[in-house]
């Protein structure tokens, strides 16, 4: 049920530029979002990336820390992809991360779909918004009666850390300061 840096794997749906702009609290979601990646980052996480076709390239904010390849999808639940799909079952970790916009649609029905398909979900409720708030409201409970775990950025780093003797305790400390 806790997160493990060795079987964890982060999801980032659909950050782009045309919607940003329309997402209840899109700054800060970015900002959690960009230290959850970073974070990511220090722990060797696989990271997956999508975009949702005509939205748009993803915002700068993310693409400036990503470098992976992006994952153009049309299917809303990004298991529904069969790249994506194929993607993240090669990577053989059950743990999955997801971050991403907006709740109510793509991060809801993919959450779903890969609970379904057996692995552990976590959504980190900071890191995904939808343009109104009671969309992502009621997504959330859904999800939770769906049986995926709601976490924050912040929490989940901390499980994947598990100590402060740990060797990424220094660099996971000056990310979470951050903003």
């Amino acid at each position: 049920m806790m997160l493990s840096k060795n079987d964890t794997i982060l999801i980032v749906i659909d950050f782009q530029e045309r919607m940003m702009p329309h997402i209840e609290g899109g700054n800060e979601v970015l900002r959690n979002t960009r230290k959850l990646i970073k974070a990511a980052r220090i722990f060797n996480l696989p990271i997956i990336v999508t975009k949702q076709k005509k939205l748009g390239d993803t915002v700068e904010e993310i693409s400036d820390i990503i470098g992976e390849e992006v994952i153009e999808k049309t299917t809303f639940s990004c298991y529904k992809n069969k790249e994506f799909a194929s993607r993240i079952d090669g990577i053989r970790r059950k743990q999955c991360i997801i971050t991403g916009i907006e709740t109510h649609i793509c991060v809801l029905q993919t959450a779903l779909d890969l609970k379904e398909a057996g692995y552990e979900v976590h959504v980190a409720v900071d890191c995904t918004s939808s343009r109104k708030k009671y969309e992502k409201d009621v997504a959330v409970k859904r999800m939770i009666q769906g049986g995926i775990f709601v976490t924050t950025a912040e929490t989940a780093i901390y499980e994947m850390l598990v100590d402060a003797k740990a060797e990424e305790f220094k660099d996971i400390l000056s990310i979470v300061k951050e903003g």
